[in-house]
């Protein structure tokens, strides 16, 4: 809340204009009601006395007998019925001496200085929405004469302002994320409920009420990730539907699949190194005597589909998969949470079978399929939240680009003089089920009716994909398409490979 000097005390001869007194008894719309009056003053044994004749002579000039004493009233009571020099103007200066401004109370400082903001912007922004004081008042009122806590008090807000004020003023920028959304929210539904008088602009009074919130304590961390997240956003694209899918980051609970998958991975490939007792290098060996690897000959053991992606060829391998997936993995679970389990895996498992499909012949490891799906997940986010977003359209852009790179270099690789060792096959399928499953599972902030029809499209293609690709590893019409079924134990695979790498 703004400080500001009070105003200079003057004798009742300092009083030199009917005016003086006014501004200085008005409460803000051109009146004075005799309750108010003597509730704004502090009543002590000198000035007693010259209240009580205040209220008389008040009194008097509300001729209408109505509670109250208007501007004009004032004014003609005043210089027609009070003689300059009388008792009556003197107890009047009296009490324009001792009347204190209408100063916010502890308990609503904090409420207070907010719409202070509130009004200051409505100010320095002119709308014809504003109200219009002259509807009620006569030209030669001034409002800038009043008691400076009176003149906000009594201040008038369209509802619409509220709203861009709310998108757009710095001030607002101090107010918890939770509550700016809570009152955006009010803004759009339940706005014409504050307006309790229905005069169809909102007081101070009625926004007391209305910004009377319940807000939900958070993590300090949670809090610093949304400020970070609303200081890189565009103030004019600061919108409810932005804010809401801002406030879905959350650091608790912490996005424990992709630590817990990065961790289980790093494991596995430090238990590998021991075991095959060789340096490794940045792009190998490769334990593919593990039963964790997908070995084309033992399709039969069908948890090799997915236990694949915990083993990697070298650290590079390792390295790269992880960065990806403890970035984009990690942003998409603080929204989305136990979804991105299901496009993880999703991605995985249809490498897999992507791989087997098109390469019958290749052995696979590595997380590829599931980095992929969550790479590609992030299009289906952009997708569905797409007015939620910040620089959509820039977002799209990038990922085009990536995808159209991503996709040249893997026709280059593949078709090049030297024999790839990389699965593109299942990093297409791992971006396929991580588009189809991103729009199937992943949280759409505002659900519009054409979304829901993408989404079950998504589904239908996702399952009927699926049971395509099981059912062709299990009856394909084609023979000696896959490799025959390697029956040997795991011991004899450790062995037979040992004897490769001595002879390697």
């Amino acid at each position: 809340m703004k400080t500001h000097t009070n105003l200079t005390s003057k004798g009742t001869e300092g009083f030199i204009d009917w005016r003086d007194l006014w501004y200085r008894l008005d409460e803000g719309r051109g009146k004075v009601t005799l309750d108010g009056f003597q509730g704004r003053i502090q009543r002590t044994p000198n000035n007693n006395q010259a209240i009580l004749q205040a209220v008389q002579v008040l009194q008097a000039a509300d001729t209408k007998r109505r509670g109250y004493v208007e501007y004009n009233q004032f004014r003609d009571y005043y210089n027609n019925e009070l003689a300059e020099g009388s008792w009556e103007r003197a107890v009047l200066a009296r009490a324009a001496l001792d009347i204190q401004d209408m100063a916010p109370t502890p308990e609503e400082e904090s409420v207070f200085g907010t719409w202070e903001n509130l009004v200051d912007y409505v100010r320095a922004c002119p709308s014809p929405k504003d109200f219009n004081w002259y509807w009620i008042l006569p030209q030669d009122y001034s409002r800038a004469s009043l008691m400076y806590y009176v003149s906000y008090r009594s201040e008038l807000i369209h509802p619409a302002r509220l709203n861009d004020w709310l998108l757009h003023a710095r001030a607002v920028d101090n107010l918890p994320n939770q509550v700016v959304i809570q009152l955006l929210e009010k803004c759009r539904s339940t706005i014409q409920r504050a307006d309790t008088n229905k005069d169809g602009y909102i007081e101070y009074s009625e926004f007391l009420r209305f910004v009377r919130v319940k807000v939900v304590t958070t993590s300090r961390s949670a809090t610093i990730l949304r400020r970070g997240a609303l200081a890189v956003l565009p103030r004019n694209a600061r919108s409810l539907e932005n804010r809401r899918y801002i406030e879905e980051y959350s650091c608790w609970p912490p996005p424990l699949f992709m630590l817990l998958i990065t961790l289980a991975e790093i494991i596995t490939f430090i238990i590998y190194v021991v075991d095959m007792n060789l340096p490794v290098t940045g792009s190998g060996p490769c334990p593919t005597y593990s039963p964790l690897v997908f070995n084309p000959s033992r399709r039969y053991e069908a948890w090799r589909f997915v236990s694949y992606a915990l083993i990697h060829s070298g650290w590079v391998h390792l390295f790269n998969n992880l960065l990806v997936q403890m970035v984009l993995g990690t942003l998409l679970e603080m929204v989305h949470r136990w979804r991105i389990i299901l496009i993880y895996l999703a991605g995985v498992a249809w490498g897999a079978l992507a791989n087997s499909i098109f390469l019958p012949t290749y052995f696979l490891a590595g997380a590829s399929g599931g980095v992929y799906a969550v790479e590609y997940a992030h299009l289906s986010n952009l997708v569905l939240n797409w007015s939620s977003m910040e620089y959509p359209l820039l977002q799209l852009l990038v990922i085009l680009a990536v995808m159209a790179l991503d996709l040249g270099y893997a026709i280059w690789d593949t078709y090049s003089a030297t024999e790839t060792a990389t699965g593109h096959m299942a990093h297409f399928g791992g971006a396929v089920a991580g588009m189809l499953m991103g729009v199937v599972v992943l949280r759409n902030l505002e659900v519009e009716k054409w979304e829901n029809y993408c989404r079950w499209t998504s589904l239908g293609l996702f399952v009927a994909l699926m049971v395509c690709g099981v059912l062709l590893q299990v009856f394909l019409p084609i023979p000696e398409y896959f490799p025959d079924n390697d029956w040997s134990s795991i011991a004899q695979d450790k062995e037979e490979w040992d004897q490769a790498q001595q002879w390697g």
